[in-house]
């Protein structure tokens, strides 16, 4: 008998404008789309496959596969050709190679938000199952649950604090491992709550996804935190979308509506830039939504009190203080203006950042800023 084959799954980034703030440190398919990101979510679907990624850009395709544990297309000897016409709409080619392509178009940050109640109740299932959750027998003493408290879903070391109200009428609440949900806090499902991270004083509703090792305070409304992120203060977050290691001062507050009720349009780079190419321009993206808040990129840091419009994007690696703030802000900017974020200095601060998490910087940090090195990849608005 045949040994069976080995299935081949590719992992596309077609480098989407609007995707670009969550892929430029991490991979785009690291970032959660829903409960589980891309790749969470495949590799507990296909045990056993061998992964590729696809990047229109050599040099960050070779970075980021290595950086993620995938196989470079290219350097397994596949033809760059055959992706850039899947590209360009003619898919039979690649689609004889792979046994499934998952394309980064999943993980565009507007789709994300509008679809997000469909994708929690596709990953809630499995995430009940892997994380053994269970439904909580009873509840603590002085919490309260508005609905059927057989619809949140605990691991058993989750920590629950007096002054503390459930609400499952809308849907499931998921507290992973290790979480803590401190006093006074409201919880509306469906909503999920990775591991160890820190509820406190907070105000969570309108379908939510909170990775793990994150920080939350104040209301946040119908949106996606990625893992290691800060918003602990007051302050309002509603129809966004933040990556990895995002941190959100005091009061700093987005806008999710325009005062017209208008459709919210966004801005973001035209390409990808790599170094030694000139600025590309901005787009104006149409979002075809009236609720959308702003898409944060991995590790952004906004200072306190700012003041972020409906559809403001905040592009990697970037300190945001003072304003007007731009509706884009170019990845690794210092300030809201044209002033660089050094590398040298971003790289220090960023091992700092991530030892107080007991975390190493991401594999190849300086190597993949060589990208970005020069004084302006993408031009302010």
């Amino acid at each position: 008998m045949n040994a069976p084959t080995t299935q081949k799954i590719l992992f596309l980034d077609r480098d989407l404008p609007l995707t670009r703030p969550h892929s430029r440190i991490f991979s785009i398919f690291s970032s959660r789309n829903g409960i589980f990101s891309p790749l969470e979510r495949t590799r507990r679907q296909a045990p056993g496959a061998q992964f590729f990624l696809f990047h229109p850009n050599a040099v960050y395709e070779n970075h980021m596969a290595s950086s993620e544990g995938l196989t470079s297309y290219r350097a397994a000897g596949h033809d760059p050709q055959l992706a850039h016409a899947y590209l360009a709409g003619q898919t039979a080619g690649l689609t004889a190679c792979f046994d499934q392509i998952v394309d980064s178009s999943s993980c565009d940050p507007v789709a994300i938000l509008r679809d997000l109640g469909a994708r929690f109740d596709a990953d809630a299932a499995l995430a009940i199952a892997e994380k053994n959750l269970r439904p909580l027998e009873t509840l603590p003493a002085e919490t309260w649950c508005l609905g059927a408290p057989r619809h949140i879903y605990g691991a058993p070391d989750v920590e629950i604090q007096p002054g503390t109200l459930f609400d499952t009428r809308q849907g499931p609440i998921l507290l992973d491992a290790g979480a803590r949900i401190g006093r006074l806090s409201s919880l509306q499902g469906p909503l999920y709550i990775g591991a160890h991270s820190q509820i406190d004083n907070a105000q969570l509703h309108g379908g939510l996804v909170v990775g793990q090792h994150c920080r939350l305070g104040g209301e946040v409304e119908a949106s996606v935190i990625n893992d290691y992120s800060n918003k602990h203060h007051a302050g309002f977050i509603g129809h966004s979308l933040l990556g990895r290691w995002v941190n959100i001062g005091a009061l700093a507050t987005t806008s999710d509506l325009k005062n017209n009720y208008g459709e919210v349009r966004l801005s973001a780079p035209a390409d990808f830039a790599p170094v030694g190419s000139p600025p590309p321009p901005l787009l104006t993206l149409n979002s075809g939504q009236i609720k959308l808040g702003s898409i944060i990129g991995d590790c952004v840091k906004v200072a306190i009190g700012l003041r972020l419009n409906a559809g403001t994007v905040l592009d990697s690696g970037s300190n945001l203080f003072g304003e007007p703030v731009p509706k884009y802000l170019p990845p690794f900017t210092w300030g809201n203006g044209n002033q660089r974020y050094d590398a040298t200095r971003f790289i220090r601060d960023c091992t700092a950042i991530f030892a107080r998490r007991q975390q190493p910087p991401p594999p190849g940090l300086a190597a993949l800023l060589t990208l970005y090195e020069q004084n302006r990849s993408e031009p302010v608005e």
